[in-house]
């Protein structure tokens, strides 16, 4: 099998994917701008950009998109990418009055000991437990909490003794 080949049926799947999005990123570009009180045809450029910085800023996306990028959206000369059409419906979600908080963050699937209702909005970063021989990364109670349970520091204070 040649890497053309190889090349071309990986390329297939995405293409797929693609077309059973079905997202028209222009109209949602111009259905976003007339939520913000712009007209699509007759945004100014500093006004797009601002536009783009919000977007940027609302995915966390390093470096941001630039106005020339939304620009060519909104003329139908590109597609948006995956990040700038979920940055659009996070902004969308914003000016439906959802949170900042939960239109920032992301799903996840966890596992939880205490009581954690579903889409329950945790506020920390998970870690890896310090105890070597433990892989189980989990959510600190404390910003200096460095086991995920007592029976791991222990075993780390005895040096890994049972």
């Amino acid at each position: 099998m040649s890497s053309s080949q190889v090349r071309t049926m990986l390329e297939k799947p995405k293409q797929a994917r693609a077309a059973l999005m079905d997202i028209d990123g222009a109209e949602l570009l111009s259905d976003l701008l007339r939520a913000l009180d712009h007209d699509p045809s007759l945004i100014s450029v500093a006004e797009l950009q601002r536009v783009a910085d919000r977007l940027a800023e609302l995915a966390h996306h390093e470096p941001g998109w630039g106005w020339r990028y939304l620009r060519n959206v909104l003329n139908r000369k590109i597609e948006p990418g995956k990040k700038l059409v979920d940055a659009m419906f996070r902004l969308g979600a914003v000016l439906d009055d959802t949170p900042l908080e939960l239109a920032q963050s992301h799903t996840v699937t966890i596992q939880a000991l205490g009581n954690v209702r579903p889409g329950a909005l945790i506020l920390a970063d998970s870690r890896l437990c310090e105890y070597p021989a433990c892989y189980i990364e989990f959510v600190p109670r404390h910003p200096r909490q460095r086991f995920h349970s007592a029976r791991c520091r222990e075993l780390n204070r005895r040096g890994g003794r049972v």
